[in-house]
């Protein structure tokens, strides 16, 4: 029991040193109240006490609508040319094992006929 005791310590003792990482950053400072009227808009924005307050609703600026749109027709354009050629092309070659007429010829067939 002294050593389960001493192990326990020993162990509180490690949590306290270490490093707590995650949990979103940290807590954030409380805001301070309103002074004038809030405009239209405000709880589309996301103050977080940095330098630039993020808006709520993302806002992805790094690829046009066109350019993203473009990206989503190649890559399904991909898809549609391996799809119409999996389909075109002849099944025998995609088959990785003898056809069945070509193992067993037609002697030996004529004996494993099952009523």
């Amino acid at each position: 029991m002294r050593g389960l005791s001493a192990l326990a310590r020993r162990a509180a003792q490690a949590r306290q040193v270490m490093v707590v990482r995650g949990g979103g950053g940290g807590p954030l400072a409380k805001p301070l109240p309103p002074s004038q009227a809030l405009m239209e808009e405000d709880e589309l924005i996301w103050d977080d006490g940095t330098a630039n307050p993020e808006p709520c609703l993302d806002q992805f600026t790094l690829v046009s609508k066109y350019g993203a749109l473009g990206w989503l027709l190649g890559g399904m354009s991909i898809f549609g040319a391996l799809g119409t050629w999996a389909s075109m092309s002849s099944p025998e070659k995609r088959v990785p094992w003898a056809a069945k007429e070509v193992v067993v010829p037609e002697e030996v067939s004529k004996y494993n006929i099952r009523a």
